[in-house]
């Protein structure tokens, strides 16, 4: 619920901060777009440890197909947060890697909802015992984000704030590794923050 919380705290924030001066966008939906961007959020509660990031295309009538790329290594300290929920207890790190296909549909403004597919392996360590597991899934899902381009007025800049939520076909059960234990993941989620450039 707190990260959900935030998530929200967040895409208000945005929306106050971006939606006071609407700027002229009307060129950019003129022509299909490409755009990369790399993503903020797991990176920075992670160290900047490997990458994570997007590449896509949007469409003349603004919708948008993503694929998302992430290959993050997981910090014991932000697994064992109450933010991320994943393990309880210490001396647990990981690996996040997966790819992830959307499109997304504009509803609202800048607001965007989609559905998903993807494939992910989640690897998990316990520092002092060496116990792991290592777990893979194909993922179907949802999800919503806010999007800004041209932001400080610079064109093709843009922001991406999205709140991704997937099923694991293949859930991995909880699974208990040294004195700590790694959640079940089944219905999963995620608040990722991209920036980068629209071509």
């Amino acid at each position: 619920m707190r990260p959900l919380l935030i998530a929200i705290a967040l895409f208000i924030a945005l929306t106050v901060a971006f939606g006071q001066k609407t700027p002229d966008t009307t060129h950019i939906h003129k022509k299909t777009h490409v755009f990369v961007g790399y993503e903020l959020g797991e990176m920075v509660f992670n160290n900047f440890l490997f990458f994570a990031g997007e590449t896509g295309l949007q469409f003349k009538n603004k919708h948008m197909l993503r694929l998302t790329y992430m290959n993050v290594k997981l910090t014991e300290k932000h697994l064992s947060s109450d933010f991320a929920n994943v393990v309880d207890g210490n001396n647990v790190k990981g690996i996040f890697k997966g790819y992830e296909l959307f499109y997304n549909l504009p509803v609202y403004k800048n607001f965007h909802v989609g559905g998903s597919v993807g494939y992910y392996n989640d690897y998990y360590e316990h520092t002092e015992t060496g116990e792991d597991v290592n777990h893979k899934t194909a993922t179907i899902g949802f999800e919503i984000n806010y999007r800004e381009t041209d932001i400080f007025n610079i064109k093709g800049l843009y922001f991406n704030l999205a709140l991704p939520f997937r099923f694991y076909i293949n859930p991995l059960e909880q699974t208990t590794l040294g004195n700590a234990t790694v959640n079940r993941h089944f219905f999963e989620n995620n608040i990722w923050l991209f920036v980068g450039y629209q071509f």
